[in-house]
């Protein structure tokens, strides 16, 4: 997911919302220091299934952690990327099929549906459930509700991600994590330093 900048309309865009020429599916490649920085509270996962996988950004750090995985992706040569990496990836619509079993589902959702991703995945409480989020995503009249119900943990990433390559985004971004004991808590993750 990426904030870019509103100039104009794309197929993606909410109504109301005017974006730049987004990137096909909304994919933007997570950084592996922003999975790095959210891994150690995550409970070390055995398993882990990223059900927006890409070409395998997250699975990479989930992998060097020593768990094992699995992920969909919308994206037929971004699923056989993340397969070339040695991660089991189908290609798949994650909001019309089953995630299977995980002990964590850690994802970097398309914006324009993290609220639909988020619903599918509330639904396996007894799992941990880790979104890469805007901060803006918590300041909506239309989620007040679902924030109300489900409290997640917050970790605030301290510095933004470059989704498109060197350049960062333009919004502040955090891991939002929900499961068993979780909700209502918030601090700032420590990251690696960024490359002078």
């Amino acid at each position: 997911m990426s904030a870019t900048g509103r100039l104009r309309r794309s197929n993606l865009a909410l109504p109301g919302e005017a974006f730049a020429t987004r990137r096909k599916d909304d994919f933007y490649r997570t950084p592996a220091w922003a999975v790095r920085a959210i891994w150690p509270h995550l409970g070390a996962p055995a398993d882990v299934c990223d059900p927006c996988a890409g070409d395998g950004a997250i699975l990479d750090v989930a992998a060097e952690r020593g768990a094992r995985t699995r992920g969909l992706e919308l994206d037929g040569a971004r699923a056989a990327a993340a397969r070339a990496r040695g991660h089991d990836v189908v290609q798949a619509d994650a909001l019309a099929v089953s995630w299977g079993l995980a002990s964590a589902y850690v994802t970097n959702p398309p914006y324009v549906f993290a609220r639909e991703f988020l619903s599918l995945a509330l639904g396996r409480r007894h799992t941990v459930i880790a979104f890469l989020l805007r901060l803006g995503f918590l300041a909506s009249q239309a989620r007040v509700r679902l924030h109300r119900e489900n409290p997640c943990d917050l970790f605030v990433l301290p510095r933004r991600p470059a989704f498109t390559g060197s350049q960062t985004d333009n919004a502040d971004y955090a891991w939002m994590v929900w499961g068993p004991g979780r909700g209502g808590r918030w601090s700032v993750l420590d990251v690696e330093r960024a490359p002078s």
